[in-house]
Order: structure tokens, then C-alpha cells, then sequence
């Protein structure tokens, strides 16, 4: 049996909530931003949607740099508000 801890993006200290989303996550990690032409072509750094990143496992653009695995989770010491970090998958 597995003794490894499921990597949320909600407790990476590189996501941040979407600005005027209630629930969504974007992902500010330079890697993972490097490979989205849509983080790189923003008028301001707004990273990369956390959904599409965390689905992909092989891509076109080859393998994704942090994927459904977590690859690049490094775990935060800051905390999301409540209304993003109580989505329904708490105990």
C-alpha cells in the first residue's frame, strides 16, 4: 500500500486564487508558466489555470512539468481563504 500524501494545489505556495473566482487556482510556478502561451502573453502575470495543468499527462508539447502527479508541489506556509480552500473535500 501507498504511504504517499495526494499534492494539492491548494496547499502549493505556488498557487494563487484567480481573480474573481471563487474557487479556482491558478499556478505561478515558472516551469509549469514557460510552456503556457497564455501566461507568458498576459499583460500581467496571472499563471497558469491549475485544472489544465494537473490533467495533462502527455501533451503534444511533451510531458508536463508538473502534471496529475504533483511533479513541482512544494508545500506552503500560507493559506487560501476559506471560500477557496473549503471546496467539499475536506474530512
Amino acid at each position: 500500500m501507498s504511504t504517499s500524501k495526494v499534492k494539492l494545489c491548494r496547499d502549493c505556495r505556488h498557487a494563487m486564487p484567480e481573480p474573481g473566482s471563487a474557487w479556482n487556482l491558478r499556478c505561478m510556478h515558472p516551469s509549469v508558466n514557460a510552456r503556457d502561451p497564455y501566461a507568458l502573453s498576459g499583460a500581467k502575470p496571472h499563471g497558469s489555470d491549475t485544472i489544465s495543468e494537473r490533467s495533462q499527462n502527455w501533451t503534444i508539447r511533451g510531458r508536463s512539468p508538473c502534471g496529475m502527479r504533483g511533479a513541482l508541489f512544494e508545500e506552503t506556509t500560507h493559506s487560501l481563504p476559506d471560500d477557496v480552500a473549503d471546496c467539499g473535500l475536506g474530512s
